[in-house]
């Protein structure tokens, strides 16, 4: 993973001088490059997987006026590291903090969506972060789980094989798997697309979506454990790890099958 200070430092600055304008009143337009936004996607891949969140807060902060950018791959960019954020949030329970990032991830992604509506990335995302929302429950959940699916059924039909289309299809599936194995099983099909979907895409274009394939074999792994295939989700955990040797996620669950009978 490519993790150089350079590229970032130097998008510190052009986010320091892009507030400045914007204060003014002028256009948001921030003259990042492929290659800087490609750093600032391996930055929140980086904290995420390594569960950093005190970094991924950091590399949010410093790149805020992103949100405002009018280019739709850098407000893309600002709406990962949000969702990153948030997934960190979820996993340690922080409810605020899950909302925070869930709504400035939606606030810049609609944007994108709006300025290209045939986009499917854009709205994958916009539906995983109203999904997490959603998932939080009561009255604004309920609204975020209608945006999530209506989003969702947009991606599907612009890329039904895109892997991130599935494997959002797939983490919709999981947080509605309530009811027993079934419908796990249904969830752990569509990570198993989006798994294979992965396998098919070539290298992407620096600072375009690059994210989601060692989770959905982390969510591979847990399904299968979940419906007692313990060796399965060992060999999962272990393939997750082989694409992203630092998720802290992964790592943990490969754990706790080595101690399990």
């Amino acid at each position: 993973m490519k993790l150089t200070c350079r590229a970032l430092c130097r998008l510190g600055l052009g986010a320091a001088a892009l507030l400045a304008l914007s204060t003014a009143g002028a256009p948001a337009t921030f003259a990042a490059s492929a290659d800087e936004l490609a750093d600032l996607d391996a930055k929140a891949e980086y904290a995420f997987f390594t569960a950093d969140a005190r970094a991924l807060n950091a590399l949010v902060s410093a790149n805020e006026p992103l949100a405002a950018s009018a280019q739709a791959l850098e407000r893309y960019q600002y709406a990962h590291a949000e969702f990153r954020r948030l997934q960190l949030a979820w996993r340690q329970q922080k409810v605020r903090d899950v909302e925070t990032a869930g709504n400035a991830c939606l606030a810049a992604i609609e944007k994108v969506n709006e300025s290209d509506p045939r986009f499917a990335e854009g709205f994958a995302l916009e539906a995983a972060c109203a999904g997490y929302l959603g998932a939080l429950g009561g009255l604004r959940g309920a609204v975020a789980q209608h945006r999530s699916e209506a989003r969702l059924a947009t991606a599907r039909e612009l890329a039904p094989h895109n892997p991130r289309v599935l494997l959002v299809d797939g983490l919709a599936r999981w947080f509605r798997a309530g009811a027993g194995p079934a419908d796990h099983a249904e969830a752990r099909k569509a990570f198993e697309g989006a798994a294979r979907a992965f396998d098919t895409v070539t290298a992407t274009t620096p600072g375009q979506p690059s994210w989601g394939e060692a989770e959905a074999w982390l969510f591979i792994g847990r399904s299968l454990e979940e419906s007692g295939d313990l060796l399965g989700a060992r060999n999962a955990y272990e393939k997750s790890l082989l694409i992203a040797p630092e998720f802290a996620a992964a790592r943990r669950g490969l754990k706790a099958l080595r101690g399990a009978p």
